[in-house]
C-alpha cells in the first residue's frame, strides 16, 4: 500500500472567489443577527502611527519594480538572514514583497497573509477586487511570497512529488480495508513515505539542515523586517487559513507592532499537531454529513439519489471502492476515450477538496447522485480538476500558485506530531491513524500525517507548546464558520475566548474563510473598522449570510430526451449542465479548452471576440441520449446573455437557436425542428 498523502485537507481554495465565472447576485442584504455586549470600547488610532505620506518613494527607494507574475503590484526584494535567530549566519536569501500603494489619503499598510496551505503564493495569486473602495483609498495593500515559494528562494521537488501523489491517487487497500491495518501495509506506508521524503529533499538541493529556517517563526521575521524597512510604527495584518498561522505569530513575538488583527478560517495554534490533524478529521466528516443530509432535505437533490438517503448512497460508495476500486472508461474530445481506475483515495481526495465552498458541495452531490445512477463521469471530472491531473496522459500538472513542497515542510517544521525517537512517532502517528478510520469509510486521510513529519529532517526534536494568544489591547477580528472543513469552527472559537479585545463574528453554515464574498457581514464590519475605526458593538455577531449548507441544487441532466419533457426543457437543462462543468465552472477561460461530453463529441470553449465574451463550440456534443448538437454559442459577462446556435441530431433533427439571459430570466428557443417550426 503506498503512502496516504495528506496534503489536499489543509488547502485553501479561497481562488475559487475569482475563477467563477458567473458572480453571484444576492437578492436582498440580510441582517446580522448580534449577541454578547462587550465590556469595553476600543478606538482603533488609525493614521496615528505612521508618519509616511506615500509609499511609492520607499518603493522605489528600495528597487521597487512590476511584479513579473502580478504587474499591477509593486515588487520589493528584501535581502533577508538565512537563520533569522542567529546574528552570526551571515548568509540570507531573497524574499519578495508586492504592494499596492493606497490611491488617497495613507493610513498604512494592510499586509496580507492571504496564501492558504501553508505553499500558497501571495502574489500570483494576489487580488483586491473584494476590497471596499474605502479601504484601496487608505491601505496600502501588502502581498508577499513567503521564503522557499515562489519568488522567494524557492525550495521544489516536483518529481519526486508528483511521482509519489500519482501513485496515491491509483493505489489501493488489497487488503480490502481502509487505512494502515496490517503489518505489510504499515511497512509500505513508512518506506513509501521515508523514499519519499529522502527523494525530495535530494531533489531540493539543499542542506537538509536549513530546512528548519523556512518554518513560520521566520516567515514572521521577514514580514517584520519588511515593516522596519518601510518605517511604520504598526500595521494592520489579514491572516486566511495557514495565513491565520502567520498572523499569530507575528502577534506573539511583535504585539506592540500590530495595529489591528482579522483572523478568517482560523487555527488554534495550542493544539498538538497530531490534535490539529484529528479535529480536522472531525470537521471534515461533519461537513459531509451535513452536505449529504441538507441533499436528502432538497426535492431536487433527492430526487436525483432515487430518493435513496444520500448518507447511504455516499457509504456503499465509498465502502466498494475500498474494497474493489472501479474501472472506467472517461470521455475525451472527438471521441475519444481514457480507461482508468478510480480508487478509495480518489474519492476522498474529490470529496475532500469540494467541501471548501457551496458550490463544490452542490456539484459533488451532482456528481454522487450521477455515479449512484451508474454515470461516474461527473465525478471523475471532479477528480481530474482537483487533482490538476490531465485525462488523456495522466501527467500531474501541480497548480502554479501553490508549493506542494513546502506545505509539508512548513507543516512539518512548525508542529511536532507525538514525542519521542522517529520510531516512536511513526508508531504512534500508525496507532492514532488506525483508531480514527471510522465504521464506514469517509475522510480520515490526514490521521498519518505523523509519519511523513517523522521523517521530515527539520521536524521539532521537542514537543511544541504554545500559549493562548493574548494580544492585549489589539482588536483582533475571528471569522469562521460552524462548516468549515479546514479550520474547524472550534478552533477559531478557542481562540476567540482567549483575546483581550476580541470580536467573534460567525456563520451556522459557511464555508473555509467568509471574508471578501461581497456579504455585509462579516465584509461591513471589517471596513468600518479599517477605514473609520469603528468596533462592532457586539463581541460576538452571527451572520445571516453565511447559513447555507450548499448552493441551490441544479438537477443533473435527464437520461433521455423524452425524460425532458419538450425540447426548450432539455435545453435549459443542457445549459445548466455545461455551465457547471468543473472543465469549465473552474476555468477562467482565458484559453481554448475542449472536453469530451458524457455521451459523446466535444464542447469548446474560450475567448470570444473580446474580453468579456467566452466563445463555444459544439461538435456532436451529446449530454443525453437522443440529442446532439453541433454549431457555436457564446457567453456575455456582460449582459449575462447565453447563447446557442446548432444543428440538432438524435430523436430528430433540425436547426434551433437558444437564448437565456442570466440576468432577467428571459428564455427562448426557435427554428426548425423534425420538420416543424418552433417558437418558445
Amino acid at each position: 500500500m503506498k503512502k496516504l498523502l495528506t496534503f489536499v485537507l489543509l488547502l485553501a481554495i479561497l481562488s475559487m472567489a475569482c475563477n467563477t465565472v458567473l458572480p453571484s447576485v444576492n437578492s436582498e442584504e440580510p441582517v446580522a443577527e448580534t449577541t454578547s455586549e462587550p465590556e469595553t470600547s476600543t478606538e482603533s488610532g488609525i493614521g496615528e502611527f505612521n508618519v509616511i505620506e506615500d509609499i511609492t518613494p520607499k518603493l522605489a527607494e528600495l528597487g521597487g519594480v512590476p511584479c513579473e507574475e502580478n504587474e499591477e503590484l509593486t515588487c520589493v526584494t528584501l535581502q533577508v538572514p538565512l537563520n533569522q535567530f542567529d546574528s552570526a549566519n551571515t548568509e540570507t536569501i531573497d524574499v519578495v514583497f508586492g504592494v499596492l500603494p493606497a490611491s488617497g489619503e495613507r493610513y498604512g499598510m494592510f499586509v496580507q497573509a492571504f496564501p492558504g496551505g501553508p505553499g500558497g503564493e501571495g502574489i500570483s495569486s494576489a487580488y483586491w477586487d473584494y476590497f471596499d473602495a474605502s479601504i484601496l483609498e487608505h491601505y496600502d495593500i501588502v502581498y508577499y511570497d513567503q521564503r522557499g515559494i515562489g519568488l522567494s528562494s524557492e525550495l521544489a521537488c516536483p518529481v519526486a512529488y508528483a511521482e509519489d501523489f500519482l501513485s496515491y491517487l491509483t493505489s489501493y487497500d488489497e487488503a480490502g480495508l481502509e487505512g494502515a491495518d496490517t503489518p505489510q501495509e504499515q511497512a509500505e506506508l513508512v518506506e513509501g513515505t521515508k523514499t519519499y521524503v529522502e527523494s525530495c529533499v535530494e531533489e531540493m538541493g539543499i542542506d537538509p539542515a536549513k530546512l528548519a529556517f523556512y518554518g513560520t517563526d521566520s516567515v514572521a521575521e521577514d514580514i517584520e523586517d519588511f515593516r522596519a524597512i518601510i518605517g511604520d510604527e504598526k500595521f494592520w495584518i489579514y491572516g486566511v487559513s495557514y495565513g491565520t498561522a502567520v498572523s499569530q505569530t507575528y502577534a506573539y513575538a511583535y504585539p506592540d507592532r500590530l495595529a489591528g488583527v482579522i483572523l478568517d478560517g482560523t487555527i488554534d495554534m495550542t493544539v498538538s499537531g497530531e490534535q490539529g490533524s484529528l479535529n480536522q478529521e472531525k470537521a471534515f466528516d461533519k461537513v459531509l454529513l451535513a452536505v449529504l443530509n441538507a441533499c436528502n432535505d432538497d426535492e431536487l437533490c433527492s430526487a436525483d439519489m432515487n430518493g435513496e438517503d444520500a448518507v447511504a448512497v455516499y457509504d456503499e460508495l465509498a465502502a466498494q471502492v475500498s474494497e474493489n476500486p472501479i474501472d472506467y472508461e472517461f470521455p475525451l474530445p472527438n471521441d475519444k476515450t481514457v480507461k482508468g481506475t478510480f480508487t478509495f483515495n480518489a474519492l476522498e481526495y474529490t470529496t475532500a477538496y469540494q467541501m471548501y465552498s457551496l458550490t463544490g458541495r452542490m456539484l459533488f452531490l451532482k456528481a454522487l447522485a450521477a455515479a449512484n445512477n451508474g454515470d461516474l463521469t461527473p465525478m471523475l471530472r471532479l477528480m481530474y480538476d482537483n487533482a490538476t491531473v490531465d485525462p488523456a496522459t495522466f501527467e500531474y500538472l501541480g497548480d502554479t500558485t501553490f508549493s506542494d513542497t513546502m506545505f509539508l515542510s512548513v507543516l512539518c517544521t512548525d508542529d511536532t506530531f507525538f514525542s519521542g525517537t522517529p520510531e516512536e512517532r511513526i508508531e504512534q502517528s500508525i496507532e492514532a491513524g488506525q483508531a480514527s478510520n471510522g465504521t464506514v469509510p469517509r475522510l480520515d486521510g490526514s490521521v498519518y500525517t505523523g509519519v511523513s513529519c517523522a521523517y521530515w529532517p527539520s521536524s521539532p526534536k521537542e514537543v511544541v507548546q504554545r500559549e493562548p494568544l493574548v494580544l492585549e489591547g489589539v482588536p483582533v477580528f475571528v471569522l469562521n464558520a460552524k462548516l468549515d472543513p479546514a479550520t474547524p469552527f472550534e478552533d477559531g472559537e478557542a481562540v476567540f475566548k482567549n483575546l483581550d479585545n476580541g470580536f467573534h463574528i460567525y456563520g451556522e453554515g459557511g464555508i473555509h474563510s467568509i471574508f471578501g464574498w461581497g456579504d455585509a457581514c462579516p465584509d461591513d464590519y471589517v471596513t468600518d473598522f479599517l477605514v473609520n475605526g469603528t468596533l462592532p458593538a457586539q463581541r460576538e455577531i452571527v451572520c445571516d449570510e453565511w447559513a447555507d449548507t450548499t448552493a441551490s441544487y441544479v438537477a443533473n441532466p435527464p437520461q433521455t430526451l423524452s425524460e425532458a419533457g419538450d425540447l426548450l426543457d432539455a435545453f435549459i437543462a443542457i445549459d445548466d449542465n455545461l455551465f457547471y462543468l468543473p472543465e469549465f465552472y473552474y476555468s477562467d477561460a482565458s484559453e481554448e479548452t475542449s472536453v469530451g461530453c458524457n455521451r459523446g463529441g466535444t464542447f469548446t470553449f474560450g475567448p470570444g471576440t473580446n474580453e468579456n465574451i467566452i466563445a463555444y463550440t459544439f461538435d456532436k456534443c451529446s449530454l443525453m441520449q437522443g440529442l446532439a448538437m453541433t454549431g457555436t454559442g457564446s457567453f456575455n459577462l456582460d449582459t449575462g446573455l447565453m447563447t446557442f446556435d446548432v444543428d440538432v441530431t438524435g430523436d430528430k433533427t433540425g436547426s434551433v437557436i437558444y437564448t437565456f439571459n442570466y440576468a432577467t430570466g428571459d428564455v427562448s428557443l426557435t427554428g426548425e425542428y423534425g420538420g416543424e417550426t418552433i417558437d418558445y
